[in-house]
Parts: C-alpha cells; sequence; structure tokens
C-alpha cells in the first residue's frame, strides 16, 4: 500500500487502466471498519479520464471504477442531499434553483447516512468548502462536527480528526465526508497547472486570481473558453495532488477502510453554448466519476451516486434499506422540473419543456451522439419507464420550512458565483 500511496503523487505515475477493464477488488473476510466519501465538487466523468490523475486512477486501480454514473441533482444541494439520503429529487423534495437570496427550505426529515452510522456507534466528521452545505439546510444532521474548510487546509485538517478521533479510538468505527471545492468555479490552478495547459497569465488579473464562470458563460472575449476548461483541467490535478495527501494521511488506516470517490454533479464547458452548472440535465453535468476502494460487491454498469448510502451499509454490514440501491433502475437525475433518465447509460430521455431543451421529451444515444444533438425516433422504452417510476414513487410534499442563510454563508456563496 505504501509503493502505491507514492504512486499517487509520482508524476511517473502508469497510465490507468481503460474503464471497460475489470478492476481488482480486495476480497475479505469482514466488513471494512470504517468509511470515508470523497466528494470533488463539480468534477464531470469525462474530464476526469482526460486529467492526469494519479491518485485517483490508482485507487481506481486497486478498487473499481464505474463505467456510468450519474449524480442524483445537477448542481450541489439537490445532488449531496440524494447522496446522503439515499434518495431521488423526486424521493427528496429538494429542488430549487440557486440565488434566492439566501432563503431555502431545510432538507426534508428523511435519515440520512450520518445519521445511521452515528446510531450504529460510528465517530462522524464532515469537512466541507462548498457554502451551500452550511448546517442551517441540515446537512450536519448526524455529524459530531460538521466544518467549512478550504481545499488548501482540508488534508491539514483531516489529519487532525485522524489523530483526535480515529488514532485515539483504535477500536472503535469511523466515518469521514471530505467535499472539496475542486473545479467549481472560480478556477485557479497552480502555476504548474497554467503552464501545462496554456492559460496565460492576464485571464488571472482579477481580484481573485482565478477565471470568473460569469467570463466563460458570457463568451465576450476571444479565447476564455479555451482558457476555462485548460483552468477546469489544471484544478482537477491540483486536487487529485489533494486527494493523494489525503490517502498518504489515511494509510494506517487504509486496509480497513471503505473509500467511495465521486462528485455532486457535472460542469458543461461549451457544450450547447453553455458554460457552467446552468439548469440543465445534459451528460456534461449529470455524468460523474464513481471511484470505490475496499468493497466486495461488485458496481453495475449504470449506477445512481444516491445509491452510495446504501453501498455504504452494505459493506459495512450494516443492515439498512435506502430508497435507492445499486440495483435501482432507471437511474434519473432532476433539475427544477427537467429531468434525464437512462436504463442501460447509454440511450438517455431528457424531458425539457423550455425551447431551449429542444423540446418536452427527447432520447439520445450517448454512445453515437455524446453531444447530445441527434434526437432518434425509437424511445427505447424511456416514456413508458417514466410512467412505472412516478407511479411506483410518490411526489415528495413540498418543503415549506424556510432558512435565511447565515451572512458568512451568503458571502461565501457570492464568492463562487451563486448569487450574480
Amino acid at each position: 500500500m505504501l509503493l502505491f500511496l507514492l504512486a499517487c503523487v509520482s508524476p511517473e505515475a502508469p497510465e490507468p487502466a481503460p474503464v471497460a477493464q475489470p478492476a481488482p477488488r480486495l476480497l475479505r473476510s469482514e466488513p471494512p471498519r470504517n468509511v470515508v466519501v470523497i466528494v470533488i465538487d463539480t468534477l464531470r466523468a469525462d474530464a476526469l479520464l482526460e486529467a492526469d490523475t494519479p491518485a485517483i486512477d490508482g485507487l481506481a486501480g486497486l478498487g473499481q471504477r464505474a463505467e456510468h454514473a450519474w449524480s442524483a441533482g445537477t448542481w450541489t444541494v439537490p445532488g449531496v442531499a440524494g447522496l446522503l439520503t439515499g434518495s431521488t429529487v423526486r424521493g427528496h423534495g429538494w429542488d430549487l434553483g440557486t440565488g434566492r437570496l439566501g432563503k431555502y427550505p431545510r432538507l426534508p426529515d428523511a435519515p440520512m447516512l450520518a445519521q445511521v452510522l452515528s446510531e450504529q456507534g460510528f465517530s462522524t466528521t464532515g469537512l466541507y468548502s462548498n457554502g451551500y452545505l452550511a448546517e442551517e439546510l441540515g446537512f450536519d444532521r448526524g455529524f459530531d462536527e460538521w466544518r467549512r474548510v478550504s481545499d488548501k487546509v482540508l488534508v491539514k485538517e483531516f489529519r487532525k480528526t485522524l489523530a483526535k478521533r480515529w488514532a485515539a479510538d483504535p477500536e472503535g468505527r469511523h466515518f469521514a465526508y471530505l467535499h472539496f471545492l475542486g473545479p467549481h468555479s472560480p478556477v485557479s490552478p497552480s502555476a504548474e497547472q497554467r503552464d501545462k495547459y496554456g492559460v496565460e497569465a492576464h485571464w488571472f488579473e482579477g481580484k481573485r486570481d482565478a477565471i470568473e464562470i460569469g467570463a466563460a458563460k458570457r463568451n465576450s472575449q476571444p479565447g476564455v473558453r479555451v482558457a476555462y476548461k485548460g483552468a477546469y483541467k489544471g484544478v482537477i490535478e491540483d486536487t487529485d495532488a489533494r486527494v493523494g495527501e489525503l490517502l498518504e494521511a489515511l494509510e494506517p488506516w487504509l486496509e480497513d477502510t471503505l473509500v467511495v470517490l465521486t462528485s455532486d454533479h457535472g460542469e458543461l464547458l461549451g457544450e450547447h453554448n453553455i458554460v457552467g452548472h446552468g439548469y440543465w440535465v445534459y451528460e456534461g453535468l449529470t455524468s460523474v466519476p464513481y471511484v470505490v476502494y475496499n468493497a466486495q460487491a461488485p458496481l453495475p454498469p449504470m449506477l445512481s451516486t444516491a445509491a452510495t448510502a446504501q453501498l455504504v451499509c452494505d459493506e459495512l454490514g450494516i443492515q439498512r434499506s435506502w430508497p435507492v440501491t445499486l440495483d435501482t433502475m432507471p437511474v434519473v437525475s432532476q433539475r427544477e422540473g427537467k429531468l434525464a433518465m437512462t436504463l442501460d447509460g447509454r440511450h438517455k430521455a431528457i424531458w425539457d419543456p423550455t425551447p431551449r431543451g429542444g423540446g418536452p421529451f427527447s432520447v439520445f444515444d450517448l454512445q453515437a451522439d455524446p453531444l447530445e444533438q441527434a434526437p432518434l425516433a425509437d424511445d427505447h422504452g424511456l416514456a413508458q419507464a417514466r410512467l412505472d417510476w412516478e407511479a411506483g414513487l410518490p411526489e415528495a410534499e413540498q418543503l415549506t420550512e424556510l432558512v435565511q442563510l447565515s451572512e458568512e454563508t451568503f458571502r461565501q456563496l457570492e464568492e463562487l458565483g451563486y448569487l450574480q
């Protein structure tokens, strides 16, 4: 394992195996004692495969990497809510847009993964870098510690948790949720990555030394979207180095720890003439990486990040049923009335009633048409699949308990470009 960790941070690490190749899995006689869930914000699956990420690739090589995975929602709150409650957006009901002047409903009163693990005697720690995960909304439920930190110090703070909780209680069981901001806007890669991707210095002359998402959205300057995409990949590689440091810190416990690495949603980088999260369910937003280390169960060809709670409990030997499992079909992703659905990871239906969305219902072959530009005549059974899905899953009640986010959280969201 030490050799693996050294490879994670080495620039000469071997190229990752193709996703389609079966990955070796560790066979164990007992469930792992601990679990770490790593979420890298705004990380689309194909960008991770294109970037140089030896730490994540090394973890996948010793574990498993899903061929296709979708986030339950296409921005942070509904996506992470789906992951932690084991529910689709239709199931948990939190389906609102950004920029509501800080007024949002609390998360639904549904069991959350940290609560279930805490009841089983786990110590629970959450370190997050996205202000929308503020405790005012209820993401802190079940956590002994729930705290916002920057990406730069997240690993340092996790080392403190390992010393304070894990090392101090070697017979205990521990859960950590670690949420990097990663390539979320505004993007500011290291100097090394700027040079690697040819992103010129003048793009970083603003007060925050970063390329703002607004400039790339407007596309008002020649080359801004190319620069933004290069910076986006550069930050992915910077974040991979932090993941390598995190795994190194975890090394004394790694053989007895289940690790899940994924994202809350992706990012559009010019497809459909859109940059950012937008209000869409295109593949650049729905498709996210999903890597699991130390799991016995094989990952299916297609899964939802909302299956994470069930996967964790199953692998830890905890008897608990969640709404979404690894075998749940169809897989769906939602955003403010828009819905994407697939049964096989290849044929994807999008229901989008807006004019820009191309009509109320379109089906795409992602293998032949990855940019989702040529709707098919055959719906491949997806229209009926949606009817069956809705019939079997009543829509959650409307959330009405509004909370005012703190001034500090509001300031953080402004910095991230949510409240432009």
